[in-house]
C-alpha cells in the first residue's frame, strides 16, 4: 500500500468512528490486573500496524486517531485465537463465542458486549476495505489476551491458564431463558453474584454425577467455579464454567421440584416451649407465586445455615435479622399466608445491621 492509499484510509477510518454512536448500559470492571498496552513516541498513523497472535503473523492493521489506537483485523484474531465469528451482514454486526465467552460487536458503535453487559474501550469498530477492525485493546479487555505494542507491531498472546474464582452460595434465583442463563447465588436482588451459563457450563450433582440446569431449584446450596473477572454492576456478573450442588442438598431437599422463596426481614418471632417455633418475614419474593409477607413454621428438621451451608443456631432468628426463607408451596390463605420452612438462610444478623 502506497502513502497516498494509506493516508485515504486513515482519513475514512476517522470519518467513520466520528460518525459512530456511543451508547452502553453498563460498565465492566477487572478484578484482576490489567495488562497495559505502550504505544512509542514515533509510532505514525500512515504506517501499517504489524499484528502477530500466538507468535504468527495476521493480516496487517493501522493506525487511528492520529496514531494513537491501532486497528487489527477482527475475523483474523478470532480463527486465530480459536474463536467462532458469525457475521450479520444485515446490521453489520458480529458475534464471538468460545466455550463461556460470548462477545458481540456492533460496526460504528462503541460498545462491545461482553456477558450481557457493554464495555467501552473508547473507540467503535470500523469498516475498512470489506473488512472489519477493532481496537487492539479489545483483544484484551474483551478476549481476556495479553496485548504488547511496540513501534509499529502488535503483538497477541492468549492465557494460558484461566484464572478461576470458586465460592459457594444458596440458589436464590434461576433464569432458564433461551438466548440468556443463568443463576444468582449468594443473595437476592442486588446482593449476591450471578452466575451467566452456556453450553459448556457443566452441572454435577451431590454424588459426582452430570445433570442439568433443570435440575436445580431455589435453596440448593452449590459451589461455583467462574471467571475471577466479573461486571461492576448490582450484583456483579460473571461466566462460569461449573456448578456443584454440595451435600446438604439431601435427597429430599433435590426431590421438591416447586419450591418458593422470599428474602427480607424478620419482622417477629414466636416460641414455645422455649423454642423458636415461627419466624414472620417481610421482604421480597424470589418466584412468581411467592408472597412477599409470609409466616414460616421452624422444626426439627428446617434447616438454618448461612450461605456457605454452615448450620447456624436457631438464636440467631431474631427480630430484625436479614434472611431468605424456602418453603413449599403448600400455604393457609390467611394473611399472611403460613406455611412450613425447608431452609432459611441467615444472610446478616440484627445486630449487624444495626452496626451498619
Amino acid at each position: 500500500m502506497n502513502n497516498n492509499m494509506k493516508k485515504v484510509s486513515a482519513l475514512m477510518a476517522l470519518s467513520m468512528a466520528l460518525g459512530g454512536g456511543a451508547a452502553y448500559a453498563a460498565t465492566l470492571d477487572n478484578t484482576q490486573p490489567v495488562h497495559q498496552t505502550s504505544v512509542s513516541a514515533d509510532s505514525k498513523a500512515t504506517d501499517a500496524v504489524n499484528v502477530s497472535v500466538n507468535g504468527t503473523s495476521i493480516s496487517d492493521g493501522y493506525w487511528n486517531k492520529d496514531g494513537k489506537v491501532a486497528m487489527i483485523p477482527l475475523r483474523d484474531l478470532t480463527e486465530a485465537l480459536g474463536i467462532e465469528l458469525k457475521w450479520n451482514k444485515e446490521n453489520k454486526t458480529a458475534e464471538l463465542t468460545r466455550g463461556v465467552l460470548w462477545t458481540q460487536v456492533m460496526t460504528g458503535k462503541d460498545q462491545y458486549s461482553v456477558n450481557k453487559m457493554l464495555l467501552k474501550l473508547g473507540t467503535a469498530p470500523e469498516i475498512t476495505g470489506g473488512t472489519l477492525y477493532v481496537p487492539a485493546s479489545f483483544a484484551e479487555k474483551v478476549l481476556h489476551g495479553q496485548v504488547n505494542t511496540t513501534g509499529n507491531q502488535v503483538t497477541i498472546s492468549s492465557e494460558e491458564d484461566v484464572k478461576t474464582v470458586t465460592e459457594r452460595g444458596v440458589i436464590t434465583r434461576i433464569s432458564n431463558q433461551d438466548d440468556y442463563k443463568s443463576i444468582q447465588i449468594g443473595g437476592a436482588g442486588l446482593d449476591g453474584i450471578v452466575l451467566n451459563l452456556n453450553e459448556d457450563t457443566k452441572f454435577i450433582s451431590s454424588d459426582g454425577k452430570e445433570i442439568a440446569l433443570t435440575d436445580l431449584t431455589i435453596g440448593m446450596n452449590v459451589e461455583a467455579e467462574h471467571s475471577q473477572i466479573t461486571t461492576r454492576s448490582l450484583p456483579p456478573q460473571t461466566p462460569t464454567y461449573k456448578v456443584t450442588v454440595l451435600a446438604d442438598a439431601t435427597e429430599s431437599e433435590t426431590q421438591l421440584k416447586e419450591i418458593l422463596g422470599t428474602a427480607g426481614t424478620i419482622e417477629n418471632v414466636t416460641t414455645a416451649e422455649g423454642s423458636i417455633s415461627q419466624i414472620e418475614i417481610t421482604g421480597t419474593r424470589l418466584t412468581e407465586t411467592a408472597p412477599d409477607h409470609v409466616v414460616l413454621n421452624i422444626d426439627k428438621d428446617t434447616l438454618l445455615v448461612n450461605h456457605e451451608g454452615e448450620t447456624v443456631k436457631a438464636e440467631e432468628l431474631t427480630k430484625g435479622t436479614k434472611v431468605i426463607g424456602f418453603y413449599s408451596p403448600v400455604l393457609t390463605r390467611s394473611l399472611p399466608p403460613i406455611g412450613t420452612a425447608w431452609k432459611v438462610v441467615v444472610e446478616a444478623p440484627a445486630a449487624e445491621l444495626e452496626a451498619k
